[in-house]
């Protein structure tokens, strides 16, 4: 459960780094480069073992996943920028969140990893989860239709199912793939697929480099490295089991990204919102009431 939390606090320090570039009007695209840059750095740093970074042979399956995951990530946060222009945050954010739908399936139906027996209560939890990210997550904003083409229509879609690939991708490599020692190593060759392809749009777009977009990209970058990390490690510590994993990270994220915006942003809960809150807070209950039982 250690995992799973910081899991949790780190991707609820990206939602802050987000908003903190907004707030200061940071160009987000250079930020989200260097943010991957550095995060290959901090992997790096945190690995310490250079000898174990050098020991991986191209023969290993799991840096070819590494490669396109790093281009799927960067498609999917560009998509997201342009779901959020055309439409609003709330379309973003929820068609991010539901993706949870996909690793469940995953690991429950084509992995068939189960780390214990579920009951009805689990399964319970597992679908208020999905009802809890959709009351939370929900703002009463009209979304704008007019001169919206067919593909733009089909962003929140993409969102949803490139979401589920990354997480399921990342559950299959962990579960088939990588050894302990190889958990740290592979979301640096992630985030340096990402770089690769950063640098290159920024180079063909010929933008001036800013110091702030950089500095608020290394911050981003070393909370989002740990992000895939304590991602790799929770799976690890419940023998993989998504099914479990990722509905727990996901309301787990809503519950402390609500406590952080209403403190440091301000921002208002409806009573659809904390509804959700208290559906999530009982799918986590649902979901793991025999680890806590343990406690």
């Amino acid at each position: 459960m250690v995992q799973i939390l910081l899991c949790v606090l780190m991707n609820v320090g990206i939602f802050v780094c987000f908003r903190m570039f907004g707030v200061l009007k940071l160009n987000t695209l250079q930020a989200i480069v260097f943010n991957y840059i550095t995060c290959v750095v901090t992997g790096l740093i945190f690995i310490g073992d250079m000898q174990l970074v050098s020991s991986v042979s191209t023969s290993d399956t799991w840096i070819y996943i590494a490669m396109g995951l790093g281009g799927i990530f960067i498609g999917t946060f560009y998509l997201m920028a342009i779901t959020t222009q055309k439409f609003s945050i709330t379309v973003s954010s929820i068609a991010t969140k539901m993706s949870l739908v996909i690793p469940v399936l995953f690991s429950l139906l084509v992995l068939g990893i189960q780390s214990k027996d579920y009951t009805f209560f689990n399964y319970s939890g597992m679908f208020l989860a999905v009802v809890a990210i959709l009351l939370s997550s929900y703002k009463e904003k009209k979304i704008k239709t007019e001169a919206i083409s067919g593909f733009e229509l089909a962003l929140p879609i993409l969102i949803f199912v490139l979401g589920g690939i990354i997480d399921s991708s990342i559950n299959y490599t962990n579960h088939v793939f990588l050894s302990t020692k190889e958990e740290a190593i592979f979301p640096v060759f992630v985030f340096a697929s990402a770089s690769v392809i950063g640098i290159i749009i920024l180079m063909v777009q010929k933008q001036t480099i800013k110091l702030g977009n950089v500095l608020g990209g290394v911050t981003l970058g070393v909370v989002n490295y740990f992000s895939i990390y304590f991602l790799i490690t929770s799976l690890s510590a419940f023998e993989n089991d998504g099914a479990m994993v990722y509905p727990l990270m996901n309301v787990g994220i809503i519950i402390f990204g609500a406590i952080v915006s209403v403190i440091f942003f301000k921002e208002k809960i409806s009573k659809l919102n904390f509804a959700g809150l208290v559906l999530a807070l009982i799918s986590i209950i649902l979901i793991s009431y025999q680890e806590l039982s343990n406690l």
